[in-house]
């Protein structure tokens, strides 16, 4: 099971607290850690899905040790193609991993979370990499990442029941 209560709740708050923010510049701050947060989440919820479907097939000691320190803590991105694929094929292989996005696909769920988290992580790399002197930047609203949350939080729930499955 995938925790989203305290992602959820944490971005119910920034929301509120950009909704009722004094100045511009508090509202962008909200904005972007609200982004931030939500980037956290996604990558610390892949990794859990995975480590979680390691421990339950890994046999090894040694090679629980391995996968969990060698490729999971070594990952340091939430792009579907880059990180999160890269890791489910060296867990499960590329013919279990072709059968898995052969499943999601019939919903067209990867083609989605591919769109959903590159445009994540634009938004996320502009936040993450400027600061606020001189020229205002946009940011989107905590309730627009509030909704990527949730157009993102299903498909890495079916990615999790679908590896249960296997």
């Amino acid at each position: 099971m995938i925790a989203v209560s305290y992602i959820d709740n944490t971005l119910k708050e920034l929301d509120k607290l950009y909704n009722t923010s004094s100045s511009q510049k508090k509202a962008i701050y909200f904005s972007k850690l609200a982004l931030i947060e939500l980037c956290g989440w996604i990558e610390e919820t892949v990794d859990d899905i995975i480590l979680r479907h390691s421990k339950r097939h890994l046999k090894e000691p040694n090679n629980k040790k391995y996968y969990e320190s060698q490729i999971v803590k070594r990952n340091y991105g939430f792009q579907y193609e880059d990180n999160i694929r890269q890791m489910l094929i060296r867990l499960i292989g590329l013919i279990e991993v072709e059968k898995l996005e052969k499943e999601l696909e019939k919903t067209q769920q990867i083609t989605a979370l591919k769109g959903y988290l590159s445009n994540i992580k634009g938004s996320r790399n502009q936040a993450a990499h400027t600061y606020l002197k001189g020229v205002t930047r946009t940011f989107n609203a905590p309730s627009r990442t509030i909704g990527d949350f949730n157009n993102i939080k299903p498909i890495l729930e079916k990615i999790d029941q679908e590896l249960r499955k296997k």
